[in-house]
């Protein structure tokens, strides 16, 4: 497919769940995976990835899917979310998996040669996969 012009898309604003249990995964992606909470209500937690484009933070937030009254609600038997992956430092992936796995978390790892990405895979606690991927040049 060949487009006119290249696309504008500077960034990943957000990501966002439906969650059945708002206090237990906002604990896990805040106590677990480090993000910073930087709104947060009964219906939704708003958690900073990274700085992002143009004044809009990267954020995964949750959504409490027992809140009634969302027009946006996913239908779930529709949703094709495979991961959500968050970027790392090469020399921080050894460091960062042994962390998960002290935690108890299991832990998969998976190279990806055709982009040079090393990727560790584990579970959130409603069984989202999530990834560490980090750029490794030694891949291929």
């Amino acid at each position: 497919m060949s487009m006119a012009r290249s696309s504008r898309i500077r960034g990943l604003g957000e990501v966002n769940l439906r969650v059945k249990d708002l206090e237990g995964m906002t604990r896990f992606y805040v106590d677990v995976l480090g993000l910073k909470p930087i709104h947060e209500s009964e219906k939704h937690v708003f958690l900073k990835v990274a700085e992002g484009f143009g004044g809009h933070t990267q954020v995964v937030a949750l959504f409490n899917a027992m809140h009634d009254g969302d027009k946006n609600a996913p239908d779930i038997k529709k949703t094709t979310l495979h991961h959500i992956a968050f970027e790392i430092q090469l020399r921080d992936y050894a460091a960062e998996r042994r962390r998960l796995e002290g935690l108890g978390l299991e832990v998969t790892e998976e190279e990806h040669p055709e982009v040079h990405w090393r990727s560790a895979y584990l579970h959130d606690p409603e069984g989202n996969l999530v990834e560490f991927v980090a750029y490794d040049e030694r891949i291929s």
